[in-house]
């Protein structure tokens, strides 16, 4: 077991997880006013955190509520509380498919059972509708018992061939209604198997369970560095990893959304409608211009800038504008983002043009190439003795434009310079107000990763949460990968252990390290670290 300690829930937590997904239907009356008094703790996450290593089993805490005027206004006709059904009856056989393995056997058991049931049933019947007729099932005057009838249907199902009853005849001539039963019970037996058998192979390769050998890390970070142009840049990043290293998973990409839970669930506001939405947060790393590819057979670390445009963003910090404030929002040299989820890193890099000069109408992606378009033209229009009303001479660049602080100097330690920042000078830490931001909001991270399973071709999803209480600030993701150490005098004599532990792997797995490889230790994997003492790659 892991070092670290499983997280406590509450017992209404673990009965929601119980399931993959809780999609429940609640209809209620509009009439109902009284309400008991909820037990359960306010809820801050949609995605329930119920595997070891703090990991999710996809368990989304997301029911239905529908008013019986709904269902009149809807035209579907209650039954008894059960008019959602129409939705599950279109789509029965995923509906199916859903249910745990021992579910779906026992039904399956029971309706193939009371199919042998019914036809004994109708055996008897034919066979003592006329005693004196020798149909084959029992001796003339004595009709077949339903013990008997029911061995017969067993027999006729199961094509085994045991001989009939009282050794009678085989094609059942004196009674043409028996030979037109046993064509029905022959052709619902043969659909029967056909669809037990697709049913089999459908719930045997689904690849939701493949979901849970991918791990997230425990804990997200939010940190910050300042660029070399001065400005500062703030990034919330997760780590992930395929445990089952040894067969990679097919185009692994990850996605990140926001939902800012509020007070929504406090216990006065129960019954309350909120405008709930995920926020798509664009990531930077990996591209989501590029899909978003991941390569999970090693520790990867997926990253998102907290910029002007993302959801995260404390209400301060949007105000002030891009490049952290450089720029005031209200400026008129802000290009609206239209509802679009943008990226300031693109406009860096000239991927988009985020500002516009007021005057001219020019797009440019920096703010200090719009200063330069600025300054150079207030040149060139004082040389050509512009007006100053109307022209770019009217811009005073020094009052709209926050001066660029320049970085501070690096430290060097060993003559090598250090390129992080030392957050612990400044008496008041940097993330409160991040912090402050999440509480209020009630935020959750919802971090979403998406691959193929190279074995059977299916799609799955794993899925992390993390809220306040998973995210640290200011650190990094200590280093997981230990070096294979080359056998000395010590380990020399455990040779054959390893050929041993070696060849069986190739046996049965098909697959095995040659020679030295690196581990993944599963321990540190979890673990963060001060700023320069990790894994860092900046």
């Amino acid at each position: 077991m892991s070092v670290f300690n499983r997280a406590s829930y509450s017992s209404s937590v673990r009965a929601v997880s119980t399931k993959m997904l809780m999609i429940d239907e609640e209809v209620y009356s509009d009439d109902d006013t009284e309400q008991s008094p909820s037990t359960e703790a306010p809820l801050n996450r949609l995605i329930v955190r119920d595997l070891p290593f703090h990991q999710s089993s996809n368990s989304l805490r997301v029911r239905h509520q529908m008013s019986k005027e709904y269902t009149k206004r809807s035209g579907l006709k209650s039954a008894g509380g059960l008019s959602f059904f129409h939705w599950y009856i279109e789509d029965w056989f995923h509906v199916l498919l859903r249910l745990r393995t021992i579910v779906s056997s026992f039904m399956f058991v029971v309706v193939w059972t009371s199919l042998l049931l019914f036809f004994a049933a109708i055996y008897v019947l034919i066979d003592s509708r006329e005693p004196d007729v020798a149909c084959g099932l029992g001796k003339i005057g004595v009709p077949i018992g339903y013990y008997g009838a029911f061995a017969f249907a067993l027999e006729t199902t199961t094509t085994v061939g045991y001989g009939l009853p009282n050794g009678g005849n085989g094609f059942f001539e004196n009674c043409p209604e028996l030979q037109v039963v046993i064509y029905f019970q022959m052709l619902i037996s043969m659909f029967f198997n056909a669809f037990l058998l697709s049913f089999i192979f459908s719930r045997l390769s689904r690849c939701e369970a493949r979901a849970s050998q991918v791990l997230f890390s425990d804990k997200a970070i939010i940190n910050r560095e300042v660029l070399p142009n001065g400005i500062t840049r703030y990034m919330i990043s997760a780590r992930v990893y395929d445990a089952d290293s040894m067969y990679p998973i097919v185009e692994a990409h990850c996605r990140f959304y926001a939902v800012k839970h509020r007070n929504m669930h406090l216990k006065d506001n129960r019954g309350v409608r909120f405008p709930l939405k995920l926020e798509s947060m664009r990531v930077a790393k990996p591209n989501d211009d590029w899909g978003e590819l991941l390569y999970t057979s090693v520790p990867s670390t997926v990253m998102h800038h907290i910029d002007f445009y993302s959801p995260l963003s404390p209400p301060s910090k949007s105000k002030l504008g891009p490049e952290d404030g450089r720029l005031a929002r209200d400026s008129g040299f802000v290009v609206d983002p239209c509802g679009l989820s943008l990226r300031e890193s693109d406009s860096s890099t000239g991927g988009q043009d985020g500002l516009r000069c007021v005057v001219c109408g020019e797009t440019y992606g920096t703010v200090a190439n719009l200063i330069q378009h600025i300054r150079y033209y207030q040149h060139t229009e004082k040389h050509d003795d512009y007006p100053i009303v109307g022209s770019h001479r009217e811009i005073d660049v020094d009052a709209v434009f926050k001066k660029q602080e320049k970085p501070n100097k690096a430290p060097r330690i060993n003559g090598l310079k250090l390129k992080r920042i030392d957050i612990d000078a400044p008496i008041k830490p940097w993330y409160e107000e991040y912090k402050k931001h999440l509480i209020e909001s009630n935020i959750e991270v919802i971090c979403v990763m998406e691959a193929i399973d190279p074995i059977m071709s299916g799609t799955f999803q794993a899925i992390q949460s993390y809220t306040i209480d998973d995210i640290v600030f200011d650190q990094e993701f200590a280093a997981c990968v230990i070096a294979d150490r080359q056998p000395d005098d010590d380990t020399r004599m455990f040779w054959w252990r390893r050929k041993i532990i070696r060849l069986i792997r190739r046996v049965f797995v098909g697959r095995s390290a040659v020679g030295r490889s690196i581990k993944i230790d599963l321990d540190t994997f979890h673990e963060t670290v001060n700023v320069g003492e990790g894994c860092s790659e900046r």
